[in-house]
């Protein structure tokens, strides 16, 4: 089968495919070259060459070295993204809305170590500190989107539509706390040199766990 008649029956355009796999093969020879020379040593002049793609090129991808190693996709590509953040928010919710929305940064954040590189990845982020500093940046810029996102499905919720509470506010306020639960599980997972995606998600669900009796304890 011919490479537009494959692109054509995947529902993936001819352009679109051969841009994934420009972005996979500067992701692939940069983290290839960060774990084979050390992240100092990766330029990228040496990527580009490696990828058959211009430092041009490269630049037109990924904004840095760091995001092409972690294979970080463009936070300005918000269509698709929110789209995709939405799809995971209407899915089977549990009707716990802090596991729900829990669940939701934590899809999100995973989405990064998903593919046949997610294992290199993460010993990339256990290697080099800098690494894990990016993806968190990232994450940063991602519960922007969270937060519209778990504001309008606040709307509709009978506890945050009496008029009583700012939506937007309370919709950035529940992101922080579960983004912030998050965080704390991918540290101790690259604290826990976690090896593998099973010892990461574990370490997922303890600190949900663990939030929610401190919430208990607080109230």
């Amino acid at each position: 089968m011919s490479e537009a008649k494959t692109a054509r029956s995947s529902g993936e355009t001819l352009r679109a495919r051969k841009q994934r796999q420009t972005r996979e093969a500067i992701h692939r020879a940069a983290l290839r070259r960060a774990l084979e020379y050390g992240i100092d040593n990766v330029t990228v002049a040496e990527v580009s060459a490696e990828a058959n793609v211009s430092p041009r090129t490269f630049f037109n991808y990924f904004p840095t070295k760091e995001d092409a190693i972690l294979g970080l996709r463009d936070v300005q590509d918000s269509v698709a993204e929110d789209a995709a953040m939405e799809s995971l928010m209407d899915r089977e919710p549990t009707g716990d809305l802090l596991a729900d929305v829990t669940n939701l940064v934590r899809s999100v954040f995973s989405a990064t170590l998903s593919g046949n590189t997610r294992d290199q990845i993460r010993e990339a982020v256990i290697r080099y500190p800098q690494l894990r500093r990016r993806q968190l940046e990232r994450f940063s810029l991602v519960e922007q989107r969270l937060g519209r996102i778990v504001a309008r499905h606040l709307e509709s919720d009978p506890r945050f539509s009496d008029g009583s509470l700012d939506i937007e506010d309370a919709a950035r306020m529940i992101v922080a706390i579960c983004a912030g639960a998050i965080r704390f599980a991918i540290h101790k997972s690259a604290d826990h040199h976690a090896a593998s995606l099973e010892e990461t998600e574990h370490h997922f669900d303890q600190t949900v766990e663990l939030l929610r009796k401190v919430i208990q304890k607080l109230q």
